[in-house]
């Protein structure tokens, strides 16, 4: 239990500063100090660490010995080219993994019913939890370890909610991402494995343009 309120802890923490950091609160090149956070959040620094830890994975800070953590600010070229690692990764995932078991498909339909429910309820949060459980069940699927391991070291928990934020700034809608799942899933279930990578290439392919330059 001590472990899951951690686990609970430091998500939302990771959360609040990604927000604060897009949105300016958090200025380039200022310092986000460990101890004034635990203290303003009521946690111990482990938490907090461990939230920091994240951003940095993702770009979004820096960290130096004796210098601290310090605000990097959203790169959306870095950004852009990550989900396009992220496709190819995916795209060779899904040739691995077919035929997928039918259990796996159940599985991944009841993500995408998930994240329909989350659109229709304007609940952004949850359409990410459910959306990133979908592709990360893709990913075990493969078998593929060390693509695992690359897909988790990239932190879509952050970059996820960056995403989400470009989409919202540029006035597009999820339902789109909800109804190119579901024709992936359908390609899946048919065994058609060139239309399931075209799928996953058309559903990158649109995350990838909210980071295209204004």
């Amino acid at each position: 239990m001590s472990a899951l309120k951690r686990t609970c802890m430091r998500d939302h923490i990771r959360d609040v500063l990604v927000e604060r950091i897009l949105d300016g609160t958090y200025s380039a090149g200022a310092q986000l100090k460990e101890l004034a956070l635990a203290r303003e959040f009521s946690v111990s620094q482990a938490p907090i660490r461990e939230a920091l830890r994240e951003l940095e994975g993702s770009g979004l800070v820096t960290s130096e010995r004796y210098r601290g953590t310090r605000v990097r600010g959203a790169d959306y070229k870095e950004m852009r080219e990550s989900y396009e690692l992220r496709s190819m990764m995916e795209e060779r995932a899904v040739q691995l993994a077919a035929p997928l078991a039918a259990d796996v498909l159940d599985e991944l339909e009841q993500h995408v019913r998930a994240m329909a429910r989350a659109v229709r309820a304007d609940d952004a949060e949850r359409y990410i939890d459910e959306a990133l459980s979908f592709h990360r069940r893709l990913m075990e699927a493969s078998g593929n370890r060390t693509f695992l391991s690359i897909w988790d070291s990239l932190h879509w928990n952050v970059r996820a909610r960056i995403a989400l934020r470009r989409f919202a700034q540029k006035g597009s809608g999820l339902k789109p991402l909800v109804e190119r799942h579901k024709a992936l899933c359908s390609r899946l279930r048919a065994r058609d494995v060139s239309g399931a990578t075209d799928e996953v290439r058309r559903i990158f392919e649109r995350i990838a343009t909210v980071f295209d330059p204004e």
